[in-house]
């Protein structure tokens, strides 16, 4: 049966790092059907850890966002930055 490890990462990068060691795994041509769906399930699983914490941070992102002033339109942009430039 193949090797997994006993707790799932918490973090993104723990996370990817696991489930691309599962798919180094997943392709090797001598591994039982068996285990292809063990380690398959398991990379399911890590893949929604990666997905919940990217969800996480593009709420994150959206939210600070929000909270910087924009200009209306691209002119706006444009008298900013030149009223910048001759002050």
């Amino acid at each position: 049966m193949a090797k997994k490890p006993q707790e799932l990462p918490e973090d993104l990068e723990g996370a990817l790092k696991s489930l691309e060691q599962t798919v180094e795994k997943l392709e090797q041509p001598e591994l039982s059907l068996e285990d292809s769906i063990e380690l398959f399930e398991w990379g399911t699983k890590l893949s929604d850890i990666c997905y919940a914490r990217l969800k996480e941070a593009e709420k994150k992102v959206e939210l600070l966002v929000k909270k910087v002033p924009r200009p209306e339109s691209a002119e706006d942009f444009d008298r900013v930055d030149f009223e910048k430039e001759n002050a």
